[in-house]
């Protein structure tokens, strides 16, 4: 079942490029912060995140489960079949 706190988690994530940072504007521990991605993309089906180095940011299928359209542009992603718009 997905969860509200695992939203605001990705969009955190999402928005600042760091589970660090994510964890600090949340006020959770960066592994609290990891577990929930975990969690997320778990439930899922899909990688919705990419981790490069030290930074991470949405994969085409993340942002389109998280924002309804992929960041670059071309052709359109269906969600998985498990995974809902929001």
């Amino acid at each position: 079942m997905l969860d509200v706190t695992r939203l605001r988690v990705i969009d955190a994530v999402a928005r600042l490029g760091s589970v660090t940072a994510a964890a600090k504007e949340l006020h959770y521990t960066q592994p609290t912060v990891s577990h929930h991605l975990a969690r997320l993309e778990a439930e899922t089906g899909a990688q919705l995140l990419q981790r490069a180095g030290r930074g991470i940011r949405l994969t085409p299928r993340g942002s389109y489960w998280l924002l309804g359209q992929p960041r670059s542009s071309g052709a359109s992603m269906p969600p998985t079949p498990n995974c809902p718009r929001t």
